[in-house]
């Protein structure tokens, strides 16, 4: 059955009296083409951008504009890829510049996706009038790319935290249904690009990524996920109600992302599509018992994680719910953000070494040449070397200057936040308030569960979903323990962050794991989480990304403690820490003394009492 509704795709005018940069013809667009300036992205951006907007507005046979975009499509990729190198991995406050370069990808992506929507439309009202090639395997591989250049504009939104733009989702949906209308939607297009081979394909790799929670993934994981669902997508399908089964669904003339089915309160008409994801949910587990345990790899630079495996499988296997009412509130609260610094502040503000060996502690020569002047290496050498400067020329690392070309300094002042991520390794030439600052951040609103921010410019740059904060409100003594859930760009540029509280206690430890050869590591920092008996919650530990796994044992060390325990299952994981369930294990001498202390007590007991 064929949805009766009419389609609903905008497209320019062809109005455009004169087309000035060049013939439009297929050598004048690669003539065009090989003019570029490669090595200037931000010009060939540009000139492509304004390309694409006339062209979208120059009368052209359907045959001829899809030919033309083939060309310039390669260009189109090249400046894409460019510029995401510009606005991906900034702050989560986005500096000017690389705001700007993501407004023109954006463009280029919906320009795009536009040029090749009137080459579908027109192919299919004058197909009567094509000749070279067929009209329906045009219309299809036209359709196919403007699903694709949407999908990349939707990834694009995600990764940046963004809502999606004003009618991005209807133009998606009216594509497929245009699709779906000429019987083409499974159709297999190869052209060797980064969607999948069938328009349904494409349109489930974007429909399938808005329901993974895309605003509590990292920017990598996003990218990962979107290239993993190129090949699984065709694990998923569209199916019509009322026998139809699925978590998500659609509707087709609607300008809204996929919802929850049995949350939806509207009538089932013939427009509404429910996403069955039981196949890719089975697929993405048997990949995670399998081979997936180290995670899935695309290609060299494209790794998705075993923990975005489970991230998948869960959004897309169950429905999931908020659990507290929010209230909003006005106040503000103490925040820091990383594992080292809530370790610090966790500790009574005392460092590491402090925490382990008391709070004398002074630290060895070795640690101390920046106060040491025996130990400092002196820059000017000693007399001989002044007298005889010649023998004891060292060539420099650097590469020779051409003649003329002037040789710049630069120096860039960064701000307390970025220094005390680029110091993270206990730096001596930083105060610890440098390395491990707070900042004053105005709530959004609360719950029982966690906080919503107001995110500004002050923070640390590089935080990420996954993050592990500390959090203190005004009025209380104790830091807590969050991470960060989700992130969310407003549509007046304001960044809100979602923080989901872990524990309301904590108590900061060193970890050393114990190697079968009976050595040592060195202590790393790691966070302790009490048992909370009245919400059935087990004590867990906090660890770093990166060396700790499920059957290790640790020993947890700080002035005066020592305990030995075993990690067990691994509850949760993300890009910055790891949360493991542990159990208290005994070592050989305490079983000893404990299974001896007691016989010898009552046998010296015995004799003391003939006596």
């Amino acid at each position: 059955m064929v949805s009766n509704s009419p389609i609903k795709l905008k497209i320019p005018p062809q109005d455009l009296q004169k087309f000035a940069h060049f013939p439009l013809e297929e050598m004048a667009a690669k003539d065009w083409a090989r003019s570029l300036p490669v090595a200037n992205t931000q010009s060939v951006a540009a000139q492509l951008r304004r390309v694409l907007g006339d062209m979208n507005r120059a009368a052209l046979s359907p045959e001829k504009r899809f030919a033309i975009l083939e060309i310039l499509l390669p260009k189109l990729e090249v400046a894409s890829s460019n510029l995401s190198r510009r606005y991906l991995n900034q702050p989560l406050v986005m500096p000017e510049e690389p705001r700007q370069m993501a407004e023109i990808a954006g463009s280029l992506y919906s320009l795009t996706a536009t040029a090749y929507t009137i080459v579908a439309v027109e192919a299919i009202q004058g197909q009567e009038s094509i000749r070279d090639v067929n009209p329906a395997r045009l219309t299809c591989q036209a359709i196919r790319r403007a699903m694709v250049c949407s999908g990349l504009r939707f990834l694009q939104a995600f990764q940046l935290y963004r809502p999606v733009h004003l009618h991005d989702w209807l133009t998606l949906h009216q594509l497929y249904a245009l699709a779906e209308a000429q019987g083409l939607e499974a159709l297999p297009v190869k052209d060797g690009d980064t969607g999948a081979e069938t328009i349904q394909g494409a349109y489930l790799q974007a429909l399938v990524l808005s329901c993974c929670k895309p605003n509590q993934l990292r920017q990598s994981d996003l990218a990962a996920i979107y290239r993993g669902l190129q090949e699984w997508s065709s694990l998923a399908s569209l199916q019509r109600p009322p026998s139809a089964q699925g978590i998500f669904m659609v509707y087709l003339d609607s300008d809204q992302p996929p919802v929850y089915s049995s949350l939806n309160k509207e009538p089932q008409g013939s427009d509404c599509r429910i996403i069955n994801t039981d196949a890719l949910v089975a697929r993405l587990k048997e990949l995670r018992e399998g081979e997936g345990r180290s995670g899935v790899s695309f290609d060299k630079d494209t790794l998705l994680a075993p923990n975005m495996l489970d991230h998948m499988a869960n959004s897309l296997g169950s429905m999931s719910l908020r659990n507290f009412k929010r209230s909003e509130t006005n106040q503000s609260m103490w925040v820091s953000v990383g594992l080292s610094a809530a370790h610090y502040h966790l500790a009574g503000e005392r460092l590491f070494e402090q925490l382990l060996f008391g709070n004398e502690y002074i630290p060895p020569a070795v640690d101390r040449v920046a106060t040491n002047p025996f130990l400092q290496q002196t820059e000017r050498g000693d007399l001989w070397q002044q007298a005889n400067p010649e023998e004891d020329f060292v060539r420099e690392d650097t590469p020779l200057k051409a003649e003329g070309e002037l040789q710049v300094e630069h120096q860039v002042d960064l701000d307390a936040a970025t220094l005390a991520q680029l110091f993270e390794q206990e730096d001596s030439q930083l105060s610890p308030q440098q390395r491990y600052p707070v900042f004053k951040i105005k709530m959004i609103n609360a719950s029982p569960g966690g906080y919503c921010l107001a995110w500004d410019e002050t923070l640390p740059g590089d935080t990420r979903t996954g993050d592990i904060v500390s959090l203190k409100e005004e009025e209380r003594q104790d830091w807590v323990i969050a991470v960060i859930r989700w992130v969310s760009q407003t549509d007046d540029a304001h960044t809100r962050v979602g923080l989901e509280l872990l524990s309301p206690k904590a108590k900061p430890y060193g970890a050393l794991i114990l190697r079968k050869t009976g050595e040592k590591t060195a202590p790393m920092r790691v966070l302790l989480l009490p048992e909370i008996k009245l919400v059935g919650q087990p004590h867990t530990l906090i660890t770093p990304r990166a060396g700790f796994r499920e059957g290790q044992k640790i020993m947890l060390v700080r002035q005066d403690e020592e305990y030995y325990i075993q990690l067990q299952r691994l509850v949760s994981t993300t890009g910055s820490f790891s949360q493991f369930d542990f159990r208290y294990v005994k070592q050989i001498g305490q079983a000893l003394e404990e299974n001896t202390g007691a016989s010898h007590a009552s046998a010296y007991d015995s004799v003391w009492s003939k006596i």
